[in-house]
């Protein structure tokens, strides 16, 4: 059950490791479009809502939603390499390559952002408005 932002993103992150298990079994590219365009609109609520409010709320904030924001890019540009340009020899590297990055920022987000924001005192309930409010808002691509 979800009880906050913090909690929904957590989930989040963990439904987007099961789709990385889920080519693990089936590299099919219907399954790794569905992870990339679930990976697009995960960054863009995060972009939207949480960095915000850890650059209000947090004592170097900017600091750690400038480092945030830069592993979401380099997660967008294999998420454009995947889309754009992947050949079916190299799709297996890619994603390992995605997957890491993807676990490098999970792992950054849970260990460090998520317990200062709420050490701060963040509104766990008007993040997790913030959060889906900006979901239903933008595009996936």
């Amino acid at each position: 059950m979800t009880v906050d932002g913090f909690d929904w993103l957590e989930q989040e992150h963990r439904a987007i490791e099961q789709q990385f298990q889920t080519f693990l079994r089936d590299s099919e590219e219907p399954v790794v479009r569905e992870l990339c365009e679930h990976l697009t609109r995960h960054s863009q609520a995060e972009d939207a809502a949480l960095y915000p409010a850890l650059r209000r709320y947090v004592d170097g904030g900017d600091d750690l939603a400038d480092r945030a924001r830069a592993e979401h890019a380099a997660i967008a540009t294999i998420v454009s390499e995947l889309f754009q340009s992947t050949t079916p020899d190299r799709l297996v590297d890619q994603v390992t390559q995605l997957r890491d990055a993807v676990s490098t920022h999970v792992e950054f987000e849970e260990s460090e952002l998520f317990p200062a924001m709420r050490a701060c005192g963040v509104d766990g309930a008007q993040l997790l408005s913030d959060l889906r409010e900006a979901e239903a808002r933008e595009p996936s691509r």
